[in-house]
């Protein structure tokens, strides 16, 4: 069992992108939106290999990334783009960095957000954008891409540790106003809610969820449905995730908690949908066994936060989704 009281962790302190918003929304309507990956996989070997693919319109060696289509979020296309443009399915892991540029044609910036993303299936064929593909180390990627935004994205990457174990911390979606004459626990999610609790799913799929837990609310489990449909995955329900449980007995959610990363190292990637009342705690409480610092725990109804631990169980990353709704 991992440890539920905080220690300290004493590796050296993480960079303060370890801990990172994602949320496109905030960009200009002029702009050029566009996701990506550094797309990766292990050797025989058991070394990291990344793919650069080959564009013969513009005779380059570059990472896979294209532009958002309309409502569409960065972490969606960026999946979908690698995928239509390599072949290959993905897992993502841990945002990496936003690039930004110029469009000189266009008189505007593109930007583009970046993840770390596994290849998980699928294989390559020539199309009309991508001719080869190219897997390589990260050095050797550093010195065949043509670009230096790649280069910045590829640093980034080597900065962490791809094979982190990700837990997904979702709030349930948005929920309609409170009533005197409706019990909290059966208060459904509102018709915003409903949309973001689709979009969830997506995101759940982008990460590869393999099981979903879910306080024993109407509006939590609402919120994950979608996404239990879309999987083909049970819906388990723990009533140690709701604010009540956590208010009578704190300890039995953290342990809950840790038996769940403990199922994340052994390759279980599970989603968790709780409340507003408990997920600052869960928050402050992983923090405290590590060396990150977040600029808040609160979060979004419909936010997500993806938490990274390494093999030993130790916190090491976390990125926010604040929104699972589009862009535009």
């Amino acid at each position: 069992m991992l440890p539920v009281s905080p220690t300290p962790a004493t590796s050296d302190a993480p960079k303060k992108w370890f801990t990172q918003t994602i949320d496109a929304r905030n960009e200009r309507e002029c702009d050029i939106l566009a996701a990506g990956a550094v797309v990766w996989r292990k050797t025989t070997e058991g070394e990291i290999e990344v793919l650069l693919e080959h564009r013969p319109n513009y005779d380059d060696w570059s990472l896979p990334k294209g532009k958002l289509d309309s409502g569409e979020s960065p972490l969606l296309a960026a999946v979908r783009e690698i995928y239509e443009e390599t072949g290959y399915h993905v897992r993502l892991g841990k945002f990496l960095r936003r690039i930004h540029y110029p469009n000189s044609r266009k008189n505007v910036e593109k930007v583009v957000y970046f993840w770390s993303a596994e290849a998980v299936g699928g294989e390559f064929v020539p199309n009309g954008e991508v001719d080869k593909v190219a897997w390589v180390s990260v050095e050797k990627a550093l010195t065949k891409t043509d670009y230096s935004t790649d280069v910045k994205v590829l640093k980034r990457f080597s900065q962490i540790d791809p094979t982190w174990h990700p837990l997904v911390l979702v709030r349930h979606a948005r929920a309609g106003v409170r009533e005197n004459t409706l019990e909290d626990v059966l208060r459904p999610l509102d018709p915003i809610g409903r949309q973001q609790a689709g979009l969830i799913a997506d995101t759940a799929k982008a990460y590869g969820i393999t099981s979903i837990y879910t306080a024993d609310r109407v509006r939590c489990e609402q919120t994950v449905i979608p996404a239990a449909r879309l999987l083909n995955l049970p819906l388990k329900i723990a009533r140690v995730l709701s604010e009540e449980s956590y208010l009578v007995h704190p300890d039995d959610t953290h342990v809950f908690w840790h038996h769940l990363c403990e199922k994340s190292l052994n390759g279980e990637l599970p989603l968790v949908c709780s409340q507003g009342g408990v997920i600052p705690h869960i928050l402050s409480h992983e923090v405290a066994v590590s060396s990150l610092e977040l600029e808040s725990t609160k979060t979004k109804k419909g936010g997500t936060r993806i938490l990274f631990y390494d093999d030993k169980g130790i916190l090491k990353a976390v990125d926010y989704l604040p929104s699972p709704l589009p862009v535009r």
